[in-house]
């Protein structure tokens, strides 16, 4: 006689908690976990929930502190952007942009009269090319994904007055304007920036910030050229090339010395960082390498011949002492022989094109990109060539978050 059958016992497994049922806390201490931005963006697309925990300015922040901006590819000054191309990691991101942001400015007052001076942070900074007055032209900072825009008050006539004969820079105008990276507090308020305005006049050095807490423009203690250099008290020329920024701090070669002139903006002070000895002339452009150590690019580039590119690092100066001992790291030849320019700095990579203007169509090598080189000499391709001169390239980086969780920049 068969044996009646046993039961398939099997132990109930408790029903997973419901949504509602975890707190915002620790959502985001599962959701900051994430490996890459993208997964961010996804995750804000999967429910309100995770979008509200994502988009809060906290979370943000913890986002932005362990992964770098995204660089989405070039501004064109007259307007346009041209964004990465695959494979670079930030390819989709770049193109998602371009399609939500409007990079002709028609949210301006006469848009197409605008030049684009600089960007960061996900905004832009421009100034009116029509303007009469080739020094003290009008400017504007806006978001072209919500095609937000605030048009910026002239510089008061008191601190103008010490604007005298300016060189004129790039064959063009007489002045530098930039933005300032985010400091924590501004992150925090979001919405917030400051702009420098910055003259190199025969005899000095001549230098104002705009706070858009504030409102205002103030004068920031300058040098004179013979404070920089005791040999030089008058410059028939600009003196001070390729910005960049490191630490909290502004970099620029001079010609007139064998030092990086240094803007601190924590103090607002002037100070000098000398080069390697033997490269004091060359191309040379400062990025972070991590640790606190600073890095730098530095190369010669003659058309027809290799461009060797030589990499160092030191520690970082402290209140402008120090940090005078460099360490070769390495060398490398870059990859095509023609004359190259300094785009700029993103996410402490250097970013060069070849120059077009120095090089014979029938001689250009096939597939001329624009690089992307890490201190390691890796390279990356971020996009082919752009056809217009470097210094009408503006390198656009996102601050660290998709453009469909983005919140207004102005």
């Amino acid at each position: 006689m068969a044996s009646p059958s046993r039961p398939n016992w099997r132990i109930a497994e408790a029903p997973a908690p419901p949504m509602a049922s975890l707190t915002d806390d620790l959502i985001a201490a599962i959701l900051i976990r994430l490996p890459t931005l993208n997964d961010f963006g996804r995750a804000a697309a999967a429910c309100p929930t995770f979008r509200r925990v994502i988009a809060d300015p906290a979370f943000l922040r913890r986002v932005h502190s362990l992964h770098p901006p995204l660089l989405l590819g070039f501004l064109i000054s007259d307007g346009g952007f041209r964004p990465a191309e695959p494979p670079y990691p930030s390819a989709p991101a770049g193109r998602a942009v371009a399609r939500a942001a409007d990079f002709r400015y028609s949210f301006l007052p006469s848009p197409s009269r605008w030049v684009v001076r600089d960007a960061r942070d996900g905004r832009v900074l421009l100034d009116r090319s029509d303007e009469a007055n080739d020094i003290f032209a009008k400017l504007a900072v806006c978001d072209p994904l919500f095609r937000r825009f605030v048009v910026l008050p002239p510089i008061p006539e008191d601190l103008a007055a010490a604007v005298q004969e300016p060189h004129t820079l790039n064959h063009e105008r007489k002045f530098e304007v930039f933005l300032v990276p985010l400091s924590q507090e501004e992150e925090a308020a979001q919405t917030s920036f400051r702009v420098i305005w910055m003259a190199q006049c025969p005899t000095k050095l001549v230098t104002f910030i705009f706070s858009s807490v504030s409102g205002q423009w103030h004068a920031v203690a300058s040098p004179s050229w013979h404070d920089l250099n005791p040999a030089k008290s008058f410059v028939k020329r600009p003196v001070m090339f390729f910005r960049s920024y490191a630490y909290g701090c502004f970099y620029w070669m001079m010609s007139i010395s064998a030092n990086f002139l240094v803007l601190n903006m924590a103090t607002m002070q002037f100070s000098l960082l000398r080069y390697p000895s033997k490269f004091s002339f060359q191309a040379s452009i400062i990025v972070e390498a991590g640790e606190g150590r600073l890095g730098m690019f530095s190369f010669n580039s003659r058309f027809g011949e290799s461009c060797e590119l030589d990499i160092f690092s030191t520690s970082r100066p402290n209140q402008g002492e120090g940090a005078s001992e460099w360490k070769s790291m390495r060398g490398a030849v870059l990859p095509y022989q023609y004359r190259y320019q300094i785009l700029g700095v993103a996410n402490g990579r250097l970013l060069i094109q070849g120059d077009l203007e120095y090089v014979d169509e029938d001689d250009l090598p096939p597939n001329v990109e624009v690089l992307s080189i890490a201190l390691d000499t890796d390279y990356e391709s971020v996009c082919g060539m752009i056809d217009v001169p470097a210094s009408c390239l503006h390198p656009l980086s996102l601050l660290g978050y998709p453009p469909s969780i983005s919140s207004p920049s102005i």
